[in-house]
């Protein structure tokens, strides 16, 4: 699967050509006389054609592209499908034709071992204890392929080249998503929804694009935006002004006003969190970083009082400062409350079962509607708990360890000033959005945080000089 080349050899075209062959044949059997159904055959087909004619890059690409599209799913009877889930089996199919002619060797890092054990709980809890059966067995499978997409884009990944080509795709599909976001926006009062949403408890309209929901569109876009950042101040540091680094200030530009319209409280204080770590590590020997973390701790709450302390004083009628304002009255807050009630339900749960949990997507069987939609848990450490248990949340915890320490170490190693940097940011970026933003809106069941734990992945195996 880990072929070091971009284009197919000769010999796979032949392949291409009688597969493309059978299945044009096959089409009238298999779409019934549909004219529809068979034009969506033939055009999967060569779908499949295109992604073997720029392997592997090219299964990197749609894993990061159909990551993205989490609000458009399809019920086949009780099955949900989402477009990651189509994207990673073809991938993981086409990689294993690749593998067989190939003879690659695929790599099974730490992490992918460790995330496979956190599914394994997913499964026993969804087989023994889940409410539902059918439900319980649905969610984990749909969470076995997530680990397969990590385990793709780990493997994927070839050498340094590729990984920059994947992490500009990445970036470059952030800034797209952000930019669609902003759009949505505009056209809202004019009678457009392309994807804005109006909660039961925040009028304001909020864009969430092609992601499931507001704080997830926002949430992502900090973790973007967090990466951009630590490239742009890399690149700032040559002496003249280059069009990377116009470009990359003006898709940053782009992120942050996605990220401001989001309106989402998490994803502004991940992307704060973020600036400032960057601010303190980008650069500079140990004890200078040293100094600058113990000015952060020294006047980072002095400026977070001075702002909240303005706030009052702004006009309420402005969404801004009215989410701003919200941080001063959190007891009063009704999405505070309200995520309060639902993690006091989570935790009663898990007291109930503290070694294994309910399963994955129990927490629905378990307590049907709330506030008029199925009951969701948005803290991802009490969902790992009530779905899986201790045994579930310290897997996941190592999961975690593995994939994030070895990274920030190699970042801190790398003679190459860029590749530190992308490594640092992208690993950074990650941390965040798993340890502070999903923990007032979960996203873990999205294959999006799976592809950027991929990235990093990649990146530790193709900048360690051994393993080049």
């Amino acid at each position: 699967m880990n072929s070091p080349r971009f284009h197919p050899p000769p010999s796979l075209w032949p392949i291409l050509a009688l597969g493309l062959g059978v299945l044009a044949g096959l089409i009238p059997l298999l779409a019934g006389g549909s004219l529809l159904w068979g034009g969506a055959l033939l055009l999967g087909g060569v779908g499949l054609a295109g992604l073997a004619a720029g392997w592997p890059l090219s299964g990197v690409a749609l894993l990061i592209v159909a990551a993205l599209f989490t609000r458009f799913r399809y019920d086949i009877g009780p099955v949900s499908v989402r477009p990651e889930h189509l994207a990673a089996l073809a991938v993981a199919g086409l990689g294993l034709t690749q593998m067989a002619i190939h003879r690659a060797r695929l790599r099974f890092p730490l992490p992918v071992g460790l995330a496979l054990g956190w599914w394994g709980v997913n499964l026993i809890s969804a087989l023994f204890f889940s409410p539902v059966l059918l439900n319980g067995v649905q969610n984990a499978l749909r969470i076995g392929l997530l680990i397969l997409t990590l385990f793709l884009v780990a493997n994927l990944i070839p050498n340094r080249r590729a990984w920059w080509m994947a992490i500009t795709l990445f970036l470059a599909a952030g800034v797209a998503e952000a930019a669609f976001g902003i759009l949505a926006r505009v056209l809202y009062p004019f009678g457009f929804n392309l994807g804005v949403q109006v909660s039961w408890n925040f009028t304001e309209p909020i864009p969430y694009g092609t992601f499931e929901e507001g704080n997830l569109f926002g949430s992502h876009i900090a973790s973007w935006a967090t990466l951009l950042l630590m490239l742009l101040l890399t690149a700032g540091s040559l002496r003249r002004p280059t069009l990377r680094q116009g470009l990359l200030l003006a898709g940053l530009g782009v992120l942050l006003l996605g990220l401001f319209l989001s309106l989402s409280r998490a994803a502004w204080l991940t992307f704060a969190a973020g600036a400032a770590l960057i601010w303190v590590f980008h650069r500079g020997a140990a004890w200078h970083a040293a100094n600058r973390l113990a000015l952060l701790l020294a006047a980072g709450p002095f400026l977070i009082f001075t702002l909240l302390g303005l706030a009052p004083f702004l006009p309420s009628s402005w969404p801004f400062v009215d989410r701003l304002q919200s941080f001063l009255s959190l007891s009063s807050d009704p999405t505070f409350a309200a995520r309060l009630n639902d993690w006091a339900l989570a935790w009663n749960d898990w007291l109930q079962r503290p070694l294994t949990g309910w399963g994955p997507g129990s927490f629905a069987d378990l307590h049907g509607l709330i506030r008029a939609n199925p009951a969701w848990i948005s803290n991802l450490g009490l969902r790992l708990l009530q779905e899986t248990g201790i045994i579930g949340l310290l897997l996941f915890g190592g999961y975690l360890f593995t994939l994030i320490l070895p990274a920030l170490k190699r970042s801190r190693r790398l003679p190459l000033l860029p590749d530190g940097a992308a490594l640092f940011g992208l690993t950074l970026a990650y941390l965040l959005l798993i340890g502070l933003a999903y923990q007032s809106t979960d996203g873990i069941w999205l294959a999006a945080s799976w592809v950027h734990a991929g990235l990093i992945l990649a990146g530790v195996r193709v900048l360690t000089p051994e393993e080049s």
